[in-house]
């Protein structure tokens, strides 16, 4: 955060700053040349109380004029060199100076400010200190923290200065009102912060409860398997690529080495091959995944479809569509136990369900499948959406168990 600096701090810098040394031939020109040309042609019009064109340069017709007070009113001169080089200074009504002398005022004014800008070449002059702007403040608690927290939503909106620009120090200053709103955007950020192992992050929303901790180690959890989708089709086809490794020229390749080129996990793809191959006496979904499996072309050019990309991909999708459907249909379900006094979304209750659905995540319920001679059982009845903080547990294994029912797996 920044702040203008107090005026008595920029008159002492002023102060203890070297004065720059005039250069002794402009200013002799200016005593012999410019001085005596102003007094001669100038000075009947610009001078008095109404001087011409709002342009009074008696000041430097006195005895005590300097070269120094051209240049701290430069804007003034350059007008003047403008209608010199112009011809319309004198006006033609009045006595007209020779034009070497008219030439020689104009080539003194270029060179003082040829002077002046070797002087402070490198210098921007006065640079106001000033306060991020709105947008650089959210931009930068942004970066700092990895969340776009938008801290200055409740500021007043930037104001500009005459030029129209927001981001200049003349508009960014520092209100005791805008200070307050500061500190309270700085409390708002150090509410986001959480403590972890390592050190500190920042979470999207406020840590204020321990129930916003627990909300952020599983949101950590599920963001990191979101950020590795897990497409079963890449899977097979990686599996395929293993299984026809001499046909496709890769005899020494190994299932580690498939999966790093595949791009997929390499501790997940054995698992996967492992169930399409191991399992010789298989029955059900096994089998018919199994069966799905063997069905995939060949790498034999005499095959039809067999060379054709396209084709065995759009297997693998049947294949990972099926394993997908099934996993739904009978994946365990799990209700809250009824505890007096507690409703179902309770934390101690939600932990408990949360448990359970990570203990049996490989796990499912025989009733879901079905041989083919046993009769279908009737499509179950679709409970009501829960109230608040009422179990949704039996509807969501009624609406499993009717998709179970009316699709064939």
């Amino acid at each position: 955060m920044h702040f203008r600096p107090p005026a008595v701090l920029l008159a002492a810098l002023a102060v203890s700053a070297p004065a720059a040394t005039p250069n002794a031939a402009l200013e002799r020109q200016f005593s012999q040349t410019v001085k005596p040309f102003v007094t001669k042609y100038c000075i009947g019009c610009h001078s008095g109380n109404t001087p011409a064109a709002s342009l009074d340069l008696k000041s430097y017709t006195t005895p005590d004029a300097t070269m120094e007070g051209v240049v701290r009113d430069y804007p003034r001169w350059a007008i003047v060199h403008n209608r010199l080089a112009a011809k319309e200074m004198p006006p033609k009504p009045m006595p007209q100076p020779p034009e070497e002398m008219r030439a020689k005022v104009a080539e003194w004014i270029d060179a003082v400010r040829a002077d002046e800008v070797k002087k402070k070449a490198g210098d921007p002059g006065v640079v106001l200190a000033r306060r991020l702007s709105n947008a650089e403040y959210n931009y930068t608690i942004r970066d700092l923290t990895g969340i776009d927290m938008q801290p200055t939503k409740e500021f007043p909106v930037d104001p500009a200065n005459p030029a129209g620009f927001d981001n200049s120090g003349e508009s960014l200053t520092m209100s005791p009102a805008l200070l307050k709103k500061y500190l309270e955007a700085a409390r708002s950020v150090g509410d986001h912060m959480v403590l972890t192992p390592e050190g500190f992050n920042f979470a999207p929303y406020p840590m204020l409860v321990e129930t916003d901790r627990e909300k952020y180690a599983i949101q950590r959890i599920l963001s990191f398997y979101f950020s590795q989708p897990t497409d079963y089709a890449d899977y097979f086809q990686a599996a395929w690529r293993y299984k026809n490794r001499a046909a496709l020229g890769k005899p020494n390749a190994t299932l580690a080495s498939v999966a790093a080129e595949s791009k997929v996990s390499p501790k997940y793809l054995p698992m996967i091959w492992d169930i399409l191959e191991s399992p010789k006496d298989a029955v059900g979904p096994v089998l018919k995944l199994q069966t799905m499996w063997r069905a995939l072309p060949a790498p034999d050019s005499n095959q039809p479809g067999a060379n054709q990309p396209d084709v065995l991909r759009a297997k693998c999708v049947e294949m990972r569509d099926f394993a997908v459907r099934i996993r739904q249909h009978t994946a365990m379900q799990f209700a809250a136990p009824i505890v007096k006094g507690l409703p179902a979304g309770s934390q101690p209750l939600l932990n408990w369900k949360l448990k359970q659905f990570a203990a049996h995540r490989r796990e499912f319920d025989p009733k879901d499948l079905l041989n083919d001679t046993d009769p279908v059982p009737p499509v179950p009845v679709i409970p009501k959406y829960p109230g608040l903080h009422q179990e949704a547990a039996p509807r969501w294994a009624a609406l499993s168990a009717k998709a179970a029912r009316v699709t064939k797996i």
